[in-house]
């Protein structure tokens, strides 16, 4: 072959061999926007949590929402697995769904696994259907229920919950298409006392205040008890609504020496979110009351079994200082002064004219009269019958002055007979 055929035959494996790489080239790129088209578009997860909840109080509704932007109706399972402080007791959390196919609230089953230092609620609502291009709205209810109607835990608590949502399909075997996690704040409802007076006395006046009952959770609270300890002696009443005041019926603690607890609105009462009670007590002590410090403390006791036994939250106590039982010192009785026209029983002193008076008998003094602590006292004016009885009290006089006048006369006369004969 000369070179001239050789230099030709070159050129065509080179044009042949860029001709097939080309095609190759197009037929890759023509091939990338299928594969890219196979993989499914991922959902996305709107999580609109509760800020808080009420501790021991009833669930929280809130939304989700799960948007579908692929060309065709997907399944969904929205997995809601909540993470507390550990020693959170069984049954303190509750996760409710509303279904789309009846509208009615349904339980989301929960298990709850103990860890080492975290406590974690997990459950699934199953079968959630979006249409493509859609978003489904998921209504939901969040609670911290502390256990059980009338069975509430007595111990353990938390601050927080740890909400972590995240979508599944069943291609997706268990990973999470979208997820996202919220943290809800536990709050709890309040109970205190005001204007509670510093003392009070045994056997005395009842004292006054104001019992407060708040929620200002987003909570409503059933199976509530409003409870004030007071001491063993003590009787509670509270002012009802058309102002008359109700004896309220004590228990008795645990032992004999814890103080008596009442129900200021009854067992199994109950306050709706952002509620808030003002209730008027009165409380006497006993005549056997201890004289000394005592205390009256507020407590509100939810899902109770027995009396005093449930989830607890007690606020500071007020202390009232119980004074032993008043002295009372008989009052002396007035003098009563006669009414007008009774003569007075004490025997009467008529006066002695001057007139009348014998010449042998002294008359009183200035000296003697300024003695007598009754001299230049004003007398008060005496009554008719008074007056007429000193006026007879003058012919008395006047008769006796006359007996001893002639007396004096006898005398006289039978003193100068006898002169006469010694004559």
């Amino acid at each position: 072959m000369s070179a001239i055929a050789r230099i030709r035959h070159t050129r065509r494996v080179v044009t042949a061999a860029a001709a097939l790489g080309a095609a190759a080239a197009c037929g890759s790129a023509a091939a990338a926007p299928a594969a890219f088209a196979a993989q499914p578009a991922q959902p996305s997860l709107t999580v609109r949590a509760p800020a808080s909840v009420g501790g021991a109080g009833g669930p929280v509704a809130f939304t989700e929402d799960i948007t579908n932007p692929g060309p065709e109706n997907t399944r969904y399972d929205l997995e809601l697995t909540t993470t507390t402080e550990a020693g959170t007791p069984p049954h303190a959390i509750v996760i409710d769904y509303k279904d789309p196919a009846d509208g009615t609230w349904k339980p989301v089953p929960l298990v709850m696994t103990d860890g080492p230092g975290n406590v974690v609620y997990a459950g699934t609502v199953t079968g959630l259907t979006v249409p493509a291009g859609q978003t489904l709205t998921v209504d939901l209810r969040i609670g911290a229920p502390m256990g059980l109607p009338h069975d509430g835990a007595s111990n353990g608590g938390f601050r927080s919950i740890s909400l972590r949502s995240a979508l599944t399909t069943p291609a997706s075997h268990g990973t999470a298409q979208a997820e996202a996690t919220r943290s809800i704040a536990v709050t709890s409802i309040t109970s205190s006392l005001a204007h509670v007076p510093a003392t009070a006395v045994a056997a005395g006046a009842p004292i006054e205040f104001d019992a407060v009952l708040d929620n200002p959770t987003p909570s409503d609270y059933t199976d509530l008890g409003d409870v004030l300890f007071v001491d063993r002696h003590a009787s509670v009443q509270v002012r009802t609504a058309d102002g008359t005041w109700r004896t309220l019926a004590k228990l008795p603690g645990t032992t004999p020496q814890d103080p008596n607890g009442v129900y200021l609105q009854g067992r199994d009462s109950s306050l709706r979110a952002g509620g808030h009670t003002v209730t008027r007590v009165r409380i006497s002590y006993d005549a056997t009351t201890p004289a000394g410090a005592t205390a009256v403390s507020p407590c509100v006791f939810v899902n109770e079994g027995r009396p005093f036994q449930g989830t607890t939250r007690c606020s500071t106590a007020a202390t009232v200082q119980v004074l032993p039982p008043a002295t009372t010192t008989p009052k002396p009785t007035p003098p009563t002064s006669p009414p007008a026209g009774t003569a007075s029983t004490a025997p009467a002193v008529p006066a002695v004219p001057a007139s009348a008076a014998s010449p042998s008998a002294p008359a009183p003094s200035a000296t003697a009269a300024s003695q007598d602590p009754a001299a230049g006292a004003a007398q008060p004016a005496a009554p008719a019958s008074a007056q007429l009885a000193a006026t007879g009290a003058d012919h008395t006089a006047g008769l006796l002055g006359a007996g001893l006048a002639l007396t004096a006369l006898g005398a006289g006369a039978l003193w100068l007979r006898r002169a006469l004969r010694r004559a």
